[in-house]
């Protein structure tokens, strides 16, 4: 399951609802920057770009999808 795309540009989709965020690469430039930004938001899942990830809609609706933060 991929749920971000990485390259000069890459998105970010959540695992539980399909919420697809674009264009993080173009602001944020590396993955590991835009992750960190995102958890303050309230996304949860992996550090990894391979997820599973998980948006802060979800999370409050409790979708099972990427609760662990490792």
């Amino acid at each position: 399951m991929m749920t971000a795309v990485d390259g000069t540009d890459f998105g970010l989709r959540c695992d539980g609802c399909g919420l697809i965020l674009r264009g993080l690469g173009a602001a944020l430039h590396r993955w590991d920057l835009a992750w960190s930004v995102l958890r303050r938001y309230g996304w949860f899942g992996e550090r990894t770009t391979g997820g599973p990830h998980c948006c802060p809609r979800c999370v409050r609706h409790g979708v099972p999808a990427a609760h662990d933060d490792l």
